[in-house]
């Protein structure tokens, strides 16, 4: 598969962060170290946002086609999930941010006055 047939493509990978399929949207492509001839993905979640690097076999192929746009905001989204970004919007979740105290990883939540 060609960087020009994957850029701006969404696929389905298991996030480590979510522990969820969810969509996830190409960033690029790097060639693997351990195997010659083969690349790893870097991917970014459209639910947590995280970036990580996936092998372009771990994807979940069955799934593929439940990925569709939110009809409010346009969004990524599993079919039978609610947006995320519409969740937000609505108060219904609340962002969360992580940050360094210099000696461990903490979280707090965000407020967001819109």
């Amino acid at each position: 598969m060609g960087v020009s047939e994957v850029i701006n493509e969404m696929h389905p990978f298991k996030c480590g962060p979510c522990k969820k399929v969810t969509p996830h949207h190409y960033i690029t492509k790097y060639e693997s170290e351990i195997e010659p001839d083969a690349w790893v993905w870097l991917m970014e979640c459209q639910n947590c946002f995280e970036q990580r690097l996936f092998d372009p076999i771990d994807r979940v192929i069955s799934r593929e086609d439940e990925i569709t746009r939110c009809d409010q905001c346009g969004n990524y989204k599993m079919k039978a999930a609610k947006c995320r970004i519409c969740k937000i919007a609505d108060g219904q979740e609340r962002i969360k941010e992580r940050y360094w105290n210099g000696n461990s990883t903490l979280e707090r939540f965000i407020d967001a006055d819109i």
